[in-house]
């Protein structure tokens, strides 16, 4: 599987690679965010759904989750990263 993080040589071939890094960077400081202000999150019982702000953070970490599952399936279905140390063998001789 690629890292979260591209590489130069990867964004040759595909550029959107760094608005999803960025966008995954981002989803992941604001759910530290949410659990700073909402720490009740980490409780993992029904503690959230009594506290209004609480059942809406839980929601944005829900979809923090989706989203970075979608992102990893996006970059699992991505070609190889070229690797320039494993040298030109593909000639079929």
């Amino acid at each position: 599987m690629k890292d979260p993080w591209p590489r130069t040589e990867d964004l040759a071939f595909e550029p959107e690679l760094a608005p999803l890094a960025l966008l995954e960077a981002a989803l992941a400081i604001t759910v530290q965010a949410l659990i700073a202000r909402n720490p009740e999150l980490l409780a993992g019982d029904d503690a959230t759904r009594h506290v209004p702000l609480a059942a809406a953070a839980h929601h944005i970490v829900v979809l923090y989750r989706e989203m970075h599952d979608a992102l990893r399936s996006y970059r699992a279905l991505l070609p190889p990263a070229y690797d320039p140390r494993a040298g030109f063998d593909d000639i079929p001789f």
